[in-house]
């Protein structure tokens, strides 16, 4: 079947037919599986072959073919690159099947790839629909573990973040408290998400204790640390720590990122300090696209 399914597959290359080439692909693996002298076929599929299938998948708006394909690609041995394998997990998300996106993820992050933020968030909010997918998640790092695996801990910290926006402290600090077994120390990341959760579910005093255990460890805290010891302070009704913090920001030589910024523009004008508030937002304008919604606000807080 290879020796007729290569030439096949590059003819229905140049007719646009999509189920036609998939078909061939499908063949090809068989033969591999079945005899040892198909893999030289496999080597016929190019990267461009390859990669023009998984945009035709795409544009046909058909996250179960882009699935399809991927598994039966992985079945032949084909290793597929960074850029297919994120569109594996959109796809998978797309699909609802947060699990298996976040199983894609991790051997992105073993091989030290970073993901897209939109494809990031997309995970741990798929995730956060049901605490089953978080633990089932977090079962597939346990047996890589127990498999003598290694264990990336931004996929640790991606579960976190998905108990985040669960707003379930108990099951993110649960998983903290499982680094040690799993190999492994908290970086930044991991009390950003911790830090999150606090922030989501109101508990200042663990997130204080957080930040305090954050600065005995000697782990840096970068724009999304300040950002969520904004919102603490903010919480607790304490604007001039909360200013502080993008003092310390900039202290750091670190740009505050736009959620920092309207959180206190927000806290501003809830406190009448309108001029505060207007040069905030300069400050804010020299480093991020503001909405009109945002500049409509302040200068109405002006009137």
């Amino acid at each position: 079947m290879c020796v007729r399914c290569v030439p096949r597959l590059k003819l229905f290359k140049w007719h646009g037919h999509a189920e036609g080439k998939l078909h061939c692909v499908r063949g090809i693996v068989q033969d591999i599986n079945m005899s040892p002298g198909g893999a030289s076929a496999l080597e016929s599929l190019s990267p461009e072959i390859i990669n023009g299938l998984f945009r035709e998948a795409q544009d046909r708006k058909r996250p179960d073919e882009v699935v399809g394909l991927a598994e039966t690609l992985t079945q032949g041995g084909v290793k597929l690159d960074r850029f297919q394998q994120v569109g594996v997990i959109f796809a998978h998300l797309q699909l609802r099947e947060a699990v298996k996106a976040f199983s894609v993820l991790i051997d992105l992050y073993e091989e030290g790839h970073k993901l897209p933020e939109r494809a990031s968030y997309g995970i741990a909010e798929e995730l956060a629909k049901q605490a089953a997918s978080v633990d089932e998640s977090y079962y597939l790092l346990e047996s890589r573990r127990a498999a003598g695996g290694t264990v990336p801990l931004q996929a640790v910290n991606m579960v976190i973040e998905a108990c985040a926006l669960m707003g379930d402290l108990d099951r993110a600090f649960a998983t903290w408290a499982e680094l040690e077994q799993l190999g492994l120390q908290p970086d930044t990341g991991t009390y950003n998400s911790l830090l999150h959760t606090c922030v989501r579910t109101r508990e200042i005093a663990s997130g204080r204790r957080l930040l305090n255990h954050m600065t005995q460890a000697s782990i840096s805290p970068d724009a999304v640390t300040f950002m969520h010891q904004c919102s603490l302070h903010v919480m607790a009704r304490e604007p001039d720590l909360a200013l502080a913090v993008l003092h310390q920001c900039k202290d750091a030589d670190i740009v505050a990122n736009g959620k920092t910024y309207a959180s206190l523009i927000n806290m501003c004008i809830r406190i009448r300090k309108s001029k505060l508030a207007q040069e905030l937002l300069a400050e804010m304008e020299s480093h991020h696209v503001v909405s009109e919604g945002m500049k409509r606000k302040v200068e109405q807080a002006q009137e």
